[in-house]
């Protein structure tokens, strides 16, 4: 659902922008054939009587695209161990969205003592929405909105390469929201993060009873990396 609703207000964005963009163009060629697909015919139906059908089509195409990539595991857990504090786990899901958390790496609540270059988890961690990313062959692109508890609010995305079972970060830069695009004039910082799949660390979705959003829960164990 997040990622239906994003991709309505990108179509909002677009277009309300100056003139008719070619994603705008391309957006309804597509919803064209889809709709000569089912048999019916364009020039006989409301505009939008059949979107909100055209996207949940468009989406579960993506969905079987990224299943069936090379590189990229959808729904399994990717681990950053470069901070000197904090360990970050990530999950992206065949939906196109990134979950997320961080745990402080002397929390002994959360994790055991290194053995034979293991770490287990002591009890399940919750990820939980971050943002949403999109594939060009072995590029990614994640889009982000930050917000503080001290009410700083921004929007950014990072660029990774696809590598086998590891993402590597390589670019930063802000962005406007819900979207990819670096902001006129924004300065792009190189970075070099690396996440790598862990195979043994397990994760399950869930919703969320209040706000039926979903989140992934995750246990097991995972290989140390030495910094």
């Amino acid at each position: 659902m997040k990622n239906i609703i994003f991709f309505l207000i990108v179509i909002f964005a677009i277009t309300t922008s100056c003139g008719v963009s070619k994603e705008a163009k391309a957006l309804d060629i597509a919803y064209e054939k889809y709709l000569i697909s089912r048999d019916i015919n364009p020039n006989k139906v409301n505009d939008l009587q059949y979107f909100k059908d055209f996207l949940l089509y468009e989406q579960e195409q993506k969905r079987k695209l990224l299943s069936v990539n090379p590189y990229l595991k959808t729904n399994k857990v990717y681990v950053y161990q470069g901070g000197s504090k904090k360990i970050t786990f990530c999950i992206f899901s065949d939906d196109e969205n990134e979950y997320l958390t961080r745990i402080y790496r002397a929390d002994s609540s959360v994790l055991t003592e290194p053995k034979n270059g293991v770490v287990k988890l002591k009890k399940t961690l919750k990820l939980e929405f971050l943002g949403n990313f999109e594939l060009t062959d072995t590029i990614i692109k994640v889009s982000r909105n930050i917000r503080e508890f001290s009410g700083k609010e921004w929007n950014e995305c990072d660029v990774g390469i696809l590598q086998k079972d590891t993402i590597r970060l390589i670019e930063n830069y802000d962005t406007k929201r819900y979207s990819y695009k670096k902001k006129w004039l924004a300065k792009t910082y190189r970075t070099n993060y690396k996440l790598v799949y862990q195979p043994d660390l397990k994760a399950t979705r869930i919703e969320e009873t209040k706000t039926h959003n979903p989140s992934y829960l995750i246990e097991g164990s995972f290989t140390l990396e030495e910094n």
